[in-house]
């Protein structure tokens, strides 16, 4: 059986892109394709629900002073604010449930 390099490879088929090589996150970091680590992907999200929350109680606070924000607005900046801590939450409870179950297995 002849062994291939991949220049060879590559020459036999002309038309297939060539695939990036996956570099490895340095260690004890998790990395994801941004290369961005998990913790920073995690304060992103919560500076995101965060800045919901906030365009939520400004548009509220807007409609009841001065009247002049559409209601349709801030019902749907409400649902979205909903939806995001909701999900938040939800994400929350799943990595406490995971640290929890890692710190209980038995090596």
């Amino acid at each position: 059986m002849n062994n291939f390099t991949p220049n060879q490879f590559k020459s036999m088929l002309p038309g297939i892109p060539q695939i990036p090589q996956i570099q490895t996150p340095l260690k004890g970091q998790v990395s994801l394709g941004g290369g961005q680590s998990f913790g920073n992907v995690l304060s992103d999200m919560l500076g995101n629900v965060n800045k919901m929350m906030n365009k939520s109680e400004e548009l509220t606070q807007a409609a009841v002073t001065t009247g002049k924000v559409n209601l349709h607005e801030v019902m749907i900046a409400m649902a979205e604010e909903e939806v995001a801590l909701g999900l938040t939450t939800q994400v929350a409870g799943k990595f406490i449930s995971t640290v929890e179950k890692l710190t209980q297995m038995q090596v």
